[in-house]
């Protein structure tokens, strides 16, 4: 066997690299949706979205100068921050929602559904969002007096 046939019969160690950097993309895309199919991965999903809702409802009460909410429709089984689509709870999500009192001011408090309101200085009404799946529980606590949004739990 000549020099050049030998050199033509192996990988290099950038062809290895590249292999093993793909199988490793591949294996976390495979572990991420499969946490994401787990009850305890769709409640974290649900929890963080309905976290970051929440928390944009009081910036934008801040920004804007005046009461912004976010309502929940449990008959329909989602939420809705005022000028945003709805955000629809994956099957099998349940929700229980406890507020000190609806706030019926403006825009999405006067719909009817509960609401958690911020007022423009960041205040709140408050309110306790518990969601349930496959007997795993999240839960996201809204300060009245502050308005600080707390996630609970894992």
């Amino acid at each position: 066997m000549s020099e050049a046939e030998a050199g033509d019969a192996g990988f290099t160690l950038a062809e290895m690299l590249v292999v093993l950097a793909l199988l490793a993309l591949a294996a976390t895309a495979a572990a991420s949706s499969f946490a994401n199919n787990r009850p305890a991965g769709v409640l974290s999903t649900v929890t963080d979205q309905l976290v970051a809702d929440l928390q944009r409802t009081r910036i934008d009460a801040m920004r804007l100068g005046r009461m912004r909410h976010l309502a929940f429709d449990a008959g329909e089984r989602r939420w809705q921050r005022e000028g945003a689509a709805p955000v629809p709870l994956p099957d099998g999500v349940g929700l229980d929602l406890t507020t000190a009192g609806e706030a019926r001011l403006g825009g999405g408090g006067d719909s009817g559904a509960p609401t958690i309101a911020f007022l423009p200085d960041g205040r709140s009404t408050g309110g306790r969002v518990s969601l349930r799946l496959g007997g795993g529980e999240r839960r996201v606590e809204v300060n009245w007096l502050t308005g600080a949004v707390r996630r609970e739990g894992p």
